[in-house]
């Protein structure tokens, strides 16, 4: 019988947003917190081990009070770390099937391909139905149209214009006028051509 072990999800490092740390709930918790008293006998084993515990215990006190920053401009808000273990197996797969192109290699390709896929369309479609559950007229008007069968208005609103050919027009005229009519060519009596 063999067994597999799906892939570990290594989480990034928590990096906290050290600007927005709520302050009072940081001070109230670090008017209770202790340091582990230090050994009696410091030997330097002992002594790196205690700074490291007491370290590591003030750290994550602090951390649990900062929100985290997002990971990076492109971070999306439905991205999880089971896509990010998914997204990693479907690319190895991907690669071993470029070196060596057998068929074992390509159904992997393809079941991994599918799988992953199909996670993104579930998370994107489950954090819309969050974006749309805890939606309301005043916040989120776009988002209350598509659901309702009214698209979003795409184009500018002009007063004066009713459809898209109009609007157009306007701003055609409007930052594009037309040329004025040339001056007539006035001839000086007396200048010789």
């Amino acid at each position: 019988m063999i067994t597999l072990k799906p892939p570990a999800i290594m989480l990034p490092a928590p990096n906290p947003h050290w600007a927005l740390l709520d302050l009072q709930a940081a001070g109230k918790a670090l008017d209770v917190f202790t340091p582990l008293p230090c050994p009696a006998r410091p030997t330097p084993n002992s002594l790196s081990r205690w700074i490291d515990i007491s370290s590591t215990r003030l750290t994550f006190l602090l951390t649990s009070h900062a929100p985290s920053k997002h990971p990076c401009p492109h971070w999306k808000p439905w991205w999880s770390p089971r896509l990010s273990s998914l997204s990693r197996e479907y690319h190895k797969f991907a690669r071993i099937s470029r070196l060596n192109s057998s068929p074992v290699n390509w159904s992997n390709v393809k079941s991994s391909r599918i799988t992953y896929f199909t996670a993104i369309a579930s998370a994107k479609k489950t954090h819309w139905s969050d974006i749309l559950s805890s939606a309301t007229p005043h916040s989120l008007r776009t988002a209350q149209r598509v659901p309702f069968g009214r698209p979003p208005q795409r184009s500018p609103d002009l007063p004066g214009t009713s459809d898209p050919a109009e609007v157009a027009e306007t701003l055609l005229h409007h930052f594009f006028p037309p040329k004025p009519p040339p001056l007539p060519l006035l001839r000086l009596r007396g200048h010789k051509d």
